[in-house]
């Protein structure tokens, strides 16, 4: 025999009371069962709202009663069909039972704990005749009054089950059900009797503890819960999207996740069954097909490290301390009494070994009765500033539950280092020595990002990482390019990388679930949401991501002075972008000290030569412990090209215009021109190797002439240039006569750096640069005698595209 409890939305409507009549009916099929129903979704709370309405003198209670008799009224016309009379004069004389004991309550302006319970009962009364009439149609269906067995005391709201009469009136009563062949019976959840017959209900969510009760009386082979979920997940799927149905669990993996908030099942659901071993199957009734999640005495056969993860919010954390608490016996004794005594639950536990401290979590309501329930206590101490209370608001309990953390070293770190990396701190922690369950409190307000932060570490095999990209320009375009085109790359490296946002200087768009990236385009074209960096910032932060980076492929400045905000955001950076680089040195260090407090790394190998290895390969050679003398090289691709091309057969603005238009520039071309581009590379350079120096430090020669160096860029920038043309082009051929090149250079020695046009040979390194080439020499103590160079395109958007594309994947090695 199965007991099989619906409830909630699967007994929402006509319709749903029909997906579940062919639920059962396939069920009989294989062994008899027992039905168990609650109230039709939403009326326990209508059913209570009545009572308090009434009480309140308010003759509103009516139209609600009204609008709860129409509802049932119409349920039991649909699915009673043709010879539904007797259903529905069933329900009518409930509805008229319901109305004056309203009635009643509105006449005293009085609602007992035993009129509540009586108004409340009526919700499982009703949908049990609705649906046990409507199952009628099929096989012998009765309606049973758990009254009729379910026996308790008289704590109305929430009273205690008497399970020993309860076992013997149950087993008696569906002894007599079954001996009719076939018969299936559809019993109240959620009510009960005392022993002089005054109804009681057993607290919010007992149809599920009725349920339970009824197969732990009947001996069921399983108890089934149906719900609107494929089963138990290993987390909330609203704030973790990733979370997953577990197949198995343990009774008291199942108690630990639902003491701490998951919603599914009911912690009192689980005791009936645990006494009897009973199993428990978790059933969606809209996909009756899933397996859902079976909670037995063993589990599942391959067991993971942790089994699921929940949180509780809403929560205080009170702390008593003080010197008069050390080595005094009785401390936490009376702590605990005096808050028990005042109706205060403890949720959590935690005492430092120095015995200074006691702290605990609390209901949030339940805050300030305990913080004046222990400052009563101890007064005497309180007043000789021996001890103190503290209290902090705004506090959650993350739990990570499993079998398999029992004995397995290195648990308690993963969980404190997923939290760590993504700046969540720690209030307190608590570990029972079961080792099946470690909780920590944390802010509230960093909940969901540390749900999802703390599921990456233990149940997630590929590496997660969300991007929001800003600028889909040359660079950012090409980048949602090489994206779109590595995806099979990435998932086969065991890599899951998403963009979820994108933005324009215009607008931005944003999405938990990604954007597509053949669509981007118009996504980001039809949405509302107008662009500015912080609002930006906001809305992606709003997605609570565990693993996420900034992209930011623009030049502009706005977005590297939204830097701050973005990291707060919890993003790391990538970026081509070099101005973050080459801030002001307060500035500089300050955002550096930022990504060092928030552990958010920050990756920029384009800022120089775009997609070659020259960041790396320096960071490499000082790790190594070699020392730099000397850097100089071609480090912009945009002069490279020029003074590559450039033979004076055609207008050096000419040749300025085209490149412009490939992409081989700057958006503004008087950033690379200006020698500004290379001054900004010299400079990372420098402070790459520990030289605080500024922008202004570094000399530089421009090649924009004066008149055309203030003002926006427009078009008629190339126009004006053009004017100029001869200065260039006098220089080229004074190099040429003396059998020579010009390269425009950046040299950094000395702890100095200047950037300028050169001569050199035609055999030297410098001259051998080809089309947009970037050359780097590194003069270090190894490499005194012949420079390590560094050489290949330096501009380019795909090039540039396929650095930060780099940087991605060495940011997912990092990535716990």
């Amino acid at each position: 025999m199965r007991v099989l409890k619906f409830g909630g939305s699967s007994l929402a409507t006509p319709a749903t009371v029909r997906s579940v009549g062919k639920i059962v009916m396939e069920a009989r099929r294989r062994e008899p069962l027992i039905v168990v129903v609650s109230a039709f979704q939403g009326v326990t709370n209508q059913l209570l709202e009545c009572a308090r309405v009434a009480e309140r003198g308010d003759l509103g209670y009516r139209r609600i009663c009204d609008d709860l008799a129409r509802r049932h009224r119409t349920a039991a016309s649909s699915l009673a069909g043709r010879d539904g009379a007797g259903i529905r004069q069933r329900v009518d004389g409930l509805l008229e039972e319901l109305q004056s004991t309203l009635q009643g309550i509105f006449l005293l302006r009085y609602c007992p704990a035993r009129a509540l319970d009586v108004t409340a009962s009526f919700g499982e009364r009703l949908s049990a005749v609705i649906v046990a009439g409507y199952l009628a149609r099929f096989a012998a269906a009765l309606f049973v009054d758990a009254r009729a067995f379910l026996a308790t005391d008289d704590q109305f709201t929430h009273a205690n089950v008497n399970f020993a009469k309860t076992n013997r009136a149950a087993r008696t009563l569906f002894k007599k059900v079954f001996k009719r062949r076939g018969a299936i019976p559809v019993v109240t959840g959620f009510i009960g009797a005392t022993e002089d017959g005054q109804t009681t209900t057993i607290g919010r969510n007992g149809s599920d503890y009725s349920a339970a009760i009824v197969g732990a009386a009947v001996g069921a082979s399983v108890v089934e819960i149906w719900t609107d979920v494929d089963g138990v997940l290993s987390a909330d799927p609203r704030l973790v999207p990733s979370a997953f149905v577990l197949p198995a669990m343990t009774y008291e993996e199942a108690m630990e996740l639902s003491y701490f908030g998951a919603k599914v099942i009911h912690s009192a659901t689980i005791a009936p069954a645990v006494a009897r071993r009973i199993p428990i199957l978790i059933k969606n009734t809209f996909n009756p097909s899933a397996p859902g999640t079976l909670i037995s005495a063993k589990g599942s056969a391959d067991q993971p490290i942790a089994k699921g993860m929940t949180s509780v919010g809403d929560l205080s954390l009170l702390t008593l301390r003080g010197p008069g608490m050390v080595g005094v016996p009785g401390i936490a004794e009376r702590l605990f009494r005096t808050l028990a005594a005042r109706q205060v639950n403890v949720i959590l536990i935690s005492q430092a070994s120095s015995e200074h401290t006691i702290c605990f979590a609390v209901r949030s309501i339940d805050a300030a009765r305990g913080v004046s329930a222990i400052e009563r206590e101890f007064r005497h101490e309180v007043h000789d500033q021996q001890m103190i209370v503290d209290r902090k608001d705004g506090q959650a309990i993350l739990a990570v539950v499993g079998e398999g953390m029992k004995g397995r070293p290195g648990v308690a770190g993963k969980l404190f280092d997923s939290l760590g990396r993504n700046a969540i701190n720690i209030a307190a922690i608590a570990q029972g020595a079961s080792e099946r369950n470690i909780s920590c409190v944390i802010a509230a307000s960093q909940q969901g990002r540390a749900l999802n932060a703390v599921h990456q570490a233990f149940f997630e095999p590929r590496k997660r990482l969300a991007l929001a990209v800003i600028g889909v320009g040359n660079i950012g375009g090409a980048l949602l390019r090489q994206l779109q085109q590595q995806q099979a790359y990435l998932a086969g490296s065991g890599f899951d990388v998403t963009v979820v946002a994108l933005a324009n200087s215009k607008r931005f768009v944003v999405s938990r679930d990604g954007v597509d990236l053949a669509t981007w385009s118009e996504a980001l074209a039809a949405s509302k949401n107008r662009m500015s960096p912080r609002a930006f910032a906001a809305s992606v932060a709003g997605l609570e991501l565990a693993n996420a980076a900034l992209i930011d492929c623009t030049a502009e400045q706005a977005i590297v002075d939204a830097y701050p905000a973005f990291i707060d955001a919890n993003l790391h950076i990538i970026t081509p972008n070099k101005k973050a680089n080459a801030l002001p040195w307060r500035r500089y260090e300050a955002l550096m000290t930022q990504m060092r407090t928030r552990q958010k790394y920050f990756f920029y190998e384009a800022n120089v030569g775009a997609g070659l290895p020259v960041m790396s390969t320096l960071r490499d050679l000082i790790a190594s412990g070699d020392r730099i003398l000397k850097i100089e090289g071609i480090l912009s691709g945009t002069l490279s090209y020029l003074f590559n091309t450039f033979d004076g057969a055609a207008p050096f603005s000419g040749l300025v215009r085209e490149a412009h238009r490939v992409g081989f520039t700057e958006p503004d071309p008087r950033d690379d021109l200006s020698g500004q581009d290379v001054a900004r590379k010299l400079l990372i350079l420098a402070r790459q190797i520990g030289l605080k120096l500024e922008l202004s430090d570094v000399r530089v020669e421009s090649l924009v002439p004066a008149p055309l160096r203030v003002g926006s860029f427009a078009e008629a920038f190339f126009t004006r240039l053009a004017r100029h043309d001869h200065d260039v082009a006098a220089r080229v051929e004074r190099a040429a006569a003396r059998g020579a090149v010009l390269r425009y250079v950046g040299v950094l020695e000395n702890g100095s750096a200047e950037a300028g046009l050169r001569e050199f040979p035609r055999d030297h390194p410098m001259a051998s640069a080809k089309g947009s080439d970037n050359v780097i020499a590194f003069t270090t103590e190894r490499y005194r005698q012949t420079p390590l160079v560094v050489q290949g395109p330096g501009a380019g958007a795909d090039v540039t595209a396929m650095g930060v594309f780099s940087d991605m994947l060495k940011l997912l090695h990092y990535l716990p």
